[in-house]
């Protein structure tokens, strides 16, 4: 069962929505329930992110396909698993921005030097970029 849930100044847990406490009212009292703990990630910053993806690939020449485009993006950016082949060849695979597989935090911090690369590599002024992305989500 997954709910979410909200901590109060008081250190306890309380469900956010009725849905949430709908599945609460399920719980036996008094009983121990092992809980996982995570923060979810915030759908407008992912949003965000792929608005920014789209508005570089709109104002460059340089690549035809927009996956690529994202993913030489967050490789650059540092967020990578690096292999070696069978011919002795280093591989680099970006990795998953989903939201099982990155933090906020860490989902934060990519979009962040993503912002840094598109400014290295396209010229692009990062407040003019900032100001901009907003237009397209």
């Amino acid at each position: 069962m997954k709910l979410y849930v909200q901590k109060q100044l008081n250190g306890s847990l309380v469900p956010c929505h009725n849905s949430d406490w709908e599945k609460a009212k399920k719980l036996k009292p008094n009983n121990e329930y092992l809980v996982e703990i995570k923060q979810p990630r915030n759908i407008k910053f992912h949003r965000k992110f792929f608005a920014l993806i789209n508005m570089l690939f709109d104002n460059q020449e340089q690549y035809k396909n927009i996956e690529r485009l994202r993913k030489d993006l967050i490789i650059e950016a540092g967020y990578y698993d690096e292999w070696v082949d069978l011919n002795g060849e280093i591989k680099r695979e970006a990795k998953s921005v989903s939201f099982a597989k990155m933090s906020e935090m860490e989902f934060s911090e990519l979009y962040s030097r993503v912002v840094d690369v598109i400014v290295q590599y396209f010229h692009f002024d990062k407040q003019d970029i900032i100001d901009n992305v907003e237009q397209y989500f």
